[in-house]
């Protein structure tokens, strides 16, 4: 029975992965309109952009919250993030009434770039005609940050993915 016993305890504490607290989607990071933190820590961003964890973004307006798959990632020089998002089929709230419907834009694709120093750039196109309607203007606006941990935590330590020290670097660098 004590046999039973210990090994039951050697199995349940097994199965609760103590070391990993965040486990999903996590609120890790937010910045105000000039890059100054209001939430978390901007390190613990860059390292889950590191290790190759997925990203959302979150943003809004009086009217209005959005948070959106971070797609294509950037750090740049080690101290700051920039997310695009995928093209979206823009849209726009319609009230009628006591109604609130959102409807797509006609014709309007959307897409942006966001930074973790509160750098935003929009850019829209018109897909019937393929051509520019709006954005491309630098901005600045409040983000969330947002981190899919997994459940288990791996050992993989979040280090540059460049190194100057690689024999390409400064051939590497010279060329872009």
């Amino acid at each position: 029975m004590a046999r039973f016993l210990i090994l039951a305890l050697i199995l349940l504490s097994s199965c609760n992965n103590s070391s990993n607290t965040k486990a999903g989607w996590q609120k890790v990071f937010q910045n105000d309109e000039l890059g100054k933190t209001t939430f978390g820590d901007k390190s613990a961003l860059i390292d889950a952009v590191r290790l190759g964890y997925p990203i959302r973004i979150g943003w809004g307006g009086s009217r209005v919250e959005h948070v959106a798959d971070a797609d294509f990632l950037t750090i740049f020089q080690g101290e700051e993030v920039f997310a695009q998002i995928k093209t979206i089929i823009g849209q726009a709230p319609a009230i009628e009434g006591d109604s609130l419907k959102i409807r797509f834009r006609q014709e309007n694709h959307w897409t942006m770039i966001a930074g973790s120093n509160g750098y935003f750039s929009g850019m829209m196109t018109n897909y019937m005609q393929d051509t520019l309607v709006g954005g491309g203007a630098d901005r600045y606006r409040p983000f969330a940050w947002y981190v899919n941990f997994p459940r288990f935590k791996n050992n993989i330590e979040a280090r540059p993915l460049w190194s100057e020290s690689s024999p390409n670097w400064e051939k590497w660098n010279q060329e872009n």
